[in-house]
């Protein structure tokens, strides 16, 4: 090519170098730009450029053009071949016929003439610049003196380019380990904390793969106990002994590992085929302590970085200790809370047994149908819709379908749409990220993702919002939930949901969404209210009044027939619910050992008022006493008003009646009681004062 002059070449290769440095910032990018302009310059046909490496005292190839691949990772101590003779005597040197030249290290048999010049910033030799051509007597002094200049140049961009990098990786290492100390603190599971915090790494840093081991002591064997990434089954399982591979062998030797390309590496053992012809990695792997005992091992794949290996290595050094950390807090968990582990494994064991099908209380055959779908849903994974009328037991017809599930020894969560109100159910089911609203301090797990592989039961699902149907309908669909502010995440939840309301009245008023209520009515269950049921009446006092005696360590040996009689003829408008709250109030206030008629007086005052005392043969049941202030009183549902009476009271009617009612059952009371108030207002389950009130609002003479 032609030759320009000196002056005219040094100033078009400083404006070639000064419009790189605006838009360069990282060095390779600096150094391999910097080779070619020179090259250009000088007509070579080849070069390089070596860093020289104060800790090791030797030259390492940082960029090359023209020569063969052994050049990319070439080492050189000082003095040796040409280019070590320059770095020593920090000074340039000319070869027009390399032959010639005794310690000329020849990696291309062409090439006949090489310049090396050395890199010099602040008075401090840094690499060396060496251009290589075909041709004898290739370079002249002039070339020299045009590269002396420019590699002082290009040294001094270098390194402050260099320096700005070193900055930025800085500030971006002290921003990924303050989010990750952000992360320790309000993580205690090792696994969630293991993959938020390599789930933030992989943003700041090109990471291809990252795995926790834990060492297993029973199997003698490093298990994976978390990763992130994309690995599939079988890597999952993947094990390895102490000293085996490279991961085995940083736990044995209890120190950090850095390989810049685990394909050239024989120690790499590739058992998860995370590296192959077409993919070259670099591998670190790092022990973990707890209490100066290596516990397992953490290592990450990454892709060429643009960091140094030693600061990339000291981070992640940094990170393995934070690891460590979260692994020792884990360890002191599960120490702390082992007494608490085995007691809920004693409760969720009684739990089942509480629940089995057989500890299901119902002789009629509706009960006994209803047993009989309850066994075959539970052993799938269908939605179940629950309906029927309040307290007749819907949860713990849920409860029973989940502990005789396959998902019996996962959570089951339950969770009232009614008691909650809208604006917070959303977070309380999906959950929320920290910020997302105002007053949200901290990150929180929905129920939805705590009662993730187990069961979730909605109870008053009727009661739900709009808004938050469709987010159910996506649940699912898609088996998928969306935390308030945070990313989908795929969850394996089996939803049963109980209503008392008429989800098909509500469709049509628009209150319920059609395409819900048909994702939830996979399997209906109506549970029959008590009163269709009467026979169920019998076994369902008994087991109350036997668990209500235990508890409040009374001597109850049974239940007269006549209270019985007059249980099974109450119509339980509360259902079951009525019905326990009925008969635990008469074991608490019985002062006999055997429950008779007289401690259910709420349930025969309804009874009276609604005409249906005539049903019961109640008399050999009955105190003297008690008998004849019946007697004198007579019953209250006869001759309660004229027909004509009630036709000159319109507007009134209403007062006028219950107040009669209300001034009978009084003097009722009164008069079985002989006119001991305090009895009296006991008998009819009212305060004193109470008492004393209404017998004078309603004028009543006694």
């Amino acid at each position: 090519m032609n030759r320009e002059n000196v002056r005219d070449r040094l100033i078009h290769v400083i404006a070639i170098l000064a419009e790189a440095m605006n838009r360069i910032e990282e060095p390779e990018e600096v150094l391999e730009y910097f080779l070619k302009t020179c090259m250009e310059a000088t007509g070579a046909d080849s070069g390089s450029i070596m860093l020289y490496d104060e800790e090791e005292e030797v030259l390492v190839t940082r960029v090359a053009i023209g020569l063969n691949k052994d050049a990319g990772g070439m080492r050189l101590s000082l003095g040796e071949g040409v280019t070590g003779w320059v770095a020593r005597h920090v000074r340039p040197r000319l070869i027009d016929d390399t032959r010639t030249a005794d310690d000329y290290v020849r990696i291309r048999e062409d090439l006949l003439a090489e310049v090396a010049v050395p890199l010099i910033n602040s008075d401090r030799m840094i690499g060396v610049l060496s251009l290589d051509a075909m041709q004898v007597g290739a370079f002249s002094k002039d070339d020299v003196t045009l590269l002396e200049i420019v590699s002082n140049l290009s040294s001094t961009i270098f390194v402050k380019i260099a320096d700005n990098r070193t900055l930025r990786m800085r500030d971006r290492f002290h921003r990924v380990l303050l989010e990750i100390s952000r992360i320790l603190p309000r993580s205690l599971s090792l696994q969630e904390f293991f993959e938020e915090v390599m789930t933030t790494t992989q943003k700041a840093f090109r990471i291809h793969r990252s795995t926790l081991f834990v060492y297993d002591r029973q199997e003698g064997l490093l298990k994976i106990v978390a990763s992130v990434g994309a690995h599939t089954e079988e890597s999952l399982q993947v094990t390895y002994a102490p000293g085996e591979g490279i991961t085995g062998t940083a736990f044995q030797n209890r120190q950090a590992v850095f390989i810049p390309s685990a394909r050239s590496e024989p120690e790499f053992l590739n058992r998860m085929k995370v590296v192959n012809d077409n993919l070259d990695l670099g591998f670190f792997c790092c022990p973990i302590f707890s209490n100066q005992e290596v516990v397992g091992v953490f290592s990450i794949f990454t892709h060429k970085q643009e960091l140094d290996p030693k600061e990339l290595l000291e981070f992640l050094q940094i990170l393995g200790s934070m690891i460590s950390q979260a692994f020792a807090i884990q360890s002191l968990i599960e120490e702390e809370t082992r007494p608490f582990v085995v007691e809920n494994i004693r409760l969720r064991q009684e739990l089942s047994r509480k629940y089995q099908f057989g500890n299901l209380i119902g002789r009629s055959e509706l009960m006994q149908e209803l047993f009989e779908k309850i066994r075959i849903i539970a052993e799938s994974r269908s939605s179940v819709l629950l309906t029927g009328e309040s307290g007749t037991g819907k949860e713990l017809f849920a409860s029973a379908i989940h502990y005789n599930s396959p998902r019996k020894d996962m959570p089951f969560i339950k969770i009232n749409c009614a008691a909650i109100p809208e604006n917070l159910l959303e977070s309380e089911l999906f959950g929320h990220k920290k910020g997302s609203f105002t007053g949200a301090n901290a990150d929180k797990k929905g129920k939805f993702e705590i009662a993730d592989g187990g069961t979730i039961f909605l109870d008053e699902i009727g009661e739900m919002d709009l808004g938050l149907q469709a987010k159910l309908l996506r649940v699912l669909q898609e088996k998928e939930i969306e935390p308030v502010g945070g990313r989908s995440r795929k969850v394996d939840i089996r939803v049963i949901a109980a209503t008392n309301a008429n989800l098909e009245q509500l469709i049509e008023e628009r209150r319920f969404r059609a395409d819900l209520f048909y994702r939830l009515n996979v399997i209906q269950l109506t549970i029959p209210p008590l009163r269709e049921r009467h026979e169920d009446i019998l076994i369902l006092v008994h087991h109350f009044v036997a668990r209500y005696a235990k508890e409040n360590s009374k001597k109850i040996e049974g239940i007269t027939p006549q209270a019985i009689r007059l249980l099974e003829t109450y119509d339980w408008p509360g259902n079951v619910r009525e019905l326990e709250n009925m008969v635990e109030r008469a074991v608490v206030l019985s002062r006999s050992s055997t429950i008779d008629i007289d401690d259910f007086s709420e349930v025969l005052a309804h009874i009276q008022v609604s005409g249906k005392e005539k049903m019961l043969d109640l008399a050999p049941a009955r105190k003297e006493p008690a008998a004849t202030a019946a007697a004198e009183s007579g019953s209250l549902e006869a001759n309660l008003l004229p027909g004509a009476d009630l036709d000159d009271l319109d507007g009134r009617a209403y007062d006028f009646v219950i107040g009669e009612v209300e001034r009978r059952l009084i003097q009722y009371a009164m008069k079985r009681t002989r006119y001991t108030k305090t009895k009296a207002a006991k008998y009819l389950g009212i305060n004193r004062n109470t008492l004393d009130k209404r017998i004078r609002e309603l004028n009543i003479d006694y």
